[in-house]
């Protein structure tokens, strides 16, 4: 049987994740990678594929059956809707755009094209979130009244200074983490229905926010709060307590819902 051909556009942190596991598919092979940079070079001689500098590069020389798209934030639209026009099969990193503005122009021209696009939220895929809502709606818990929850962790300087598109707006806490958060809480809880919120930027001092306090209200009355920081030190995270993510310690006693 043919693998599928797939091209990972974008080798930072998580472009690597999606290289080493296409790299593991029975079904998939990774055919290309595409980035700009010297060390990008480095990592399609290491995997032996070819490398290319640009999304159109690749299209015009090495078609794939299938891209992702691991690119900063702020690339996403314009990226998805070069792979749409294409007719090229496309898994876009969340958020799926920057703005609200853009995340609509996409959707929308994904819908008239009826493109083949997938958002890669991978949480919904987790056995420890379905375990999670597997407890809730069997009702042992009784009827959720309210929630509160935490992302509070510290990521170093070196996060920011690898990627400094993270410290512009389309990056921040909000769009690279929080989302995460959002998508839990709807399987957990429910749709969200109204949001207040008070955002800082008081201690890195970056064009987007650091820190933000959160008001949720549910479509099924439930009320939210909801903490998150990316400049503080705190086991209370998704992926520490549920550890989702072994490289993080973890402490019985602690929660992040």
């Amino acid at each position: 049987m043919r693998k599928v051909r797939i091209a990972v556009v974008g080798a930072g942190l998580i472009g690597l994740r999606h290289i080493e596991e296409t790299q593991r598919s029975q079904s998939a092979q990774l055919s290309a990678i595409v980035d700009p940079s010297p060390r990008a070079a480095e990592i399609a001689k290491r995997e032996g594929v070819p490398i290319y500098s640009s999304l159109d590069e690749l299209i015009a020389k090495a078609r794939p059956d299938g891209i992702v798209l691991a690119t900063p934030n702020q690339m996403h639209v314009e990226q998805s809707l070069q792979c749409i026009a294409a007719g090229i099969p496309v898994l876009v990193e969340k958020p799926v755009a920057h703005t609200l503005e853009e995340g609509k122009r996409l959707v929308e021209t994904a819908e008239r094209a009826n493109a083949k696009l997938l958002v890669g939220h991978h949480r919904p895929h987790s056995p420890i979130l379905h375990k999670a809502v597997e407890v809730i709606k069997s009702g042992i818990l009784g009827p959720i009244v309210a929630v509160m929850g935490s992302a509070v962790f510290y990521k170093p300087d070196n996060y920011y200074d690898e990627a400094p598109w993270r410290r512009e707006p389309g990056g921040g806490p909000i769009l690279i983490n929080m989302i995460h958060e959002v998508g839990n809480l709807r399987a957990m809880v429910g749709e969200i229905v109204a949001v207040q919120a008070f955002a800082s930027n008081s201690t890195r001092k970056f064009p987007v926010e650091d820190t933000v306090a959160i008001n949720l209200r549910f479509a099924n009355g439930a009320l939210g709060t909801f903490l998150l920081s990316d400049t503080a030190g705190s086991p209370k995270s998704w992926e520490q307590t549920s550890q989702e993510n072994k490289d993080y310690a973890t402490y019985p006693e602690e929660d992040a819902y």
